[in-house]
């Protein structure tokens, strides 16, 4: 049997979350972000806007524009709406920030042939939710990917076997997933400007060039991809950021909010029963440029101390530009499964009393919200934000990735 790949994708995800909270917006051109562009509306598009866009100059090109900060949690419960959804045509899902892979090998005699399942999908995802979402259907997640891309919004586009390379091959590389802008330059420097040029190159020459990531291309630029579907129950990485609503050189406010999304991450880690060994500080200052430090810890962890001073750490050492910071972010990584009984054999007795401390932190937020303790010097932040049951309402939060 074929296999049989969908990847879904919500068309603009956070605007669209917002038209269809307030449908005075349906028809005007939205944006959703802080500093840059985070999201924007397909009549927003239409002005030439685009994600990462800076928001100064998206004003300039769209002065009507309506300009949104955000709300993390609705969109995370939209999100989790639409998977729900497609958990009803298959198990086998692979769910990202907005979008999704679904494995639908087999799944022919429930729901009807390729196109008639999409079909259904999207119907019942814009009868349930209001959004709308794109689909392609390929062999393979490579050109499943490519064909949901080819046609937004609110597209279906399915790819049959063997007709890959004639669907895929004159598009421009950079549509290949993987290449970046600088593998682009690489490229176009090579004269190697469509994905069917990229086939004719021999892998030993991919690798040379880029590592292993030249397997990967030499594979998705035949149309291939030996990635399977999985539900990834493990995240890459756990990941949160966010602009601050002003810019600022404030030490307190900026180590407040290190410590504010240091506590969500370990937080996030203690729910899925993993410790991280990697710790990475994003700082992005006024003229937007930016910086990324990691650095590992001494021991795999899940408590929000250790992980704060390493964080806190790095910021020190790297901050130090005379430029204001807009956001700044933390990133973990490299995790292992814990259980109770290893934490109780390697540990002195201070280190369990603290990760018994930080669950009971958790137990309490758990029933009453997020709020109900803050703690540490996220205290620094309660004279400056606001807070709501989920915590401290921030401009641009963004999801585990």
């Amino acid at each position: 049997m074929p296999p049989l790949v969908m990847h879904l994708d919500i068309d603009a995800f956070f605007a669209s979350v917002e038209q269809v909270r307030n449908p005075r917006l349906l028809g005007k051109p939205v944006i959703v972000g802080a500093g840059v562009i985070a999201s924007c509306s397909y009549e927003a598009r239409r002005f030439g806007l685009h994600a990462a866009m800076s928001l100064a100059k998206a004003r300039r090109l769209c002065p009507q524009a309506v300009v949104l900060d955000g709300n993390y949690p609705t969109y995370r419960a939209f999100a989790e709406q639409v998977w729900d959804i497609c958990r009803g045509f298959t198990p086998d899902m692979e769910t990202l920030l907005d979008d999704a892979y679904l494995d639908l090998t087999g799944t022919e005699r429930l729901h009807g042939e390729a196109a008639s399942l999409a079909r259904d999908l999207k119907s019942r995802v814009r009868r349930e939710t209001g959004l709308t979402v794109t689909t392609g259907l390929a062999a393979s997640r490579t050109v499943a990917r490519i064909a949901s891309a080819s046609q937004k919004p609110d597209g279906l586009v399915v790819v049959k076997p063997g007709k890959e390379m004639s669907f895929i091959g004159g598009l421009p590389v950079e549509k290949l997933p993987g290449v970046g802008r600088v593998t682009a330059k690489v490229l176009h420097r090579l004269n190697v400007q469509t994905i069917g040029a990229l086939a004719a190159m021999p892998q030993w020459a991919l690798e040379a060039l880029f590592g292993a990531n030249g397997a990967a291309f030499h594979e998705r630029s035949h149309g291939r991809d030996s990635h399977v579907v999985s539900r990834r129950e493990i995240p890459k990485s756990i990941s949160r950021e966010t602009c601050f609503h002003r810019e600022t050189t404030d030490r307190n406010e900026i180590e407040g909010m290190l410590h504010y999304l240091s506590a969500r991450g370990t937080r996030t880690l203690r729910e899925l029963g993993l410790a991280a060994k990697t710790v990475t500080v994003k700082i992005r200052y006024a003229d937007f440029t930016g910086e990324a430090v990691s650095k590992s810890l001494a021991r795999y962890t899940d408590l929000d101390d250790e992980v704060y001073e390493l964080a806190c750490d790095i910021c020190r050492r790297t901050c130090q530009r005379r430029v204001s910071l807009r956001g700044i972010g933390v990133v973990l990584s490299r995790f292992k499964p814990t259980t109770a009984e290893q934490a109780g054999l390697f540990d002195g007795e201070n280190r369990r009393r603290r990760a018994r401390f930080y669950r009971t932190l958790d137990e309490v937020r758990k029933r009453y919200g997020y709020s109900a303790i803050i703690a540490g010097r996220s205290l620094d932040l309660l004279d400056s934000l606001e807070k709501n049951d989920h915590g401290f309402v921030l401009r641009t939060p963004s999801l585990t990735k």
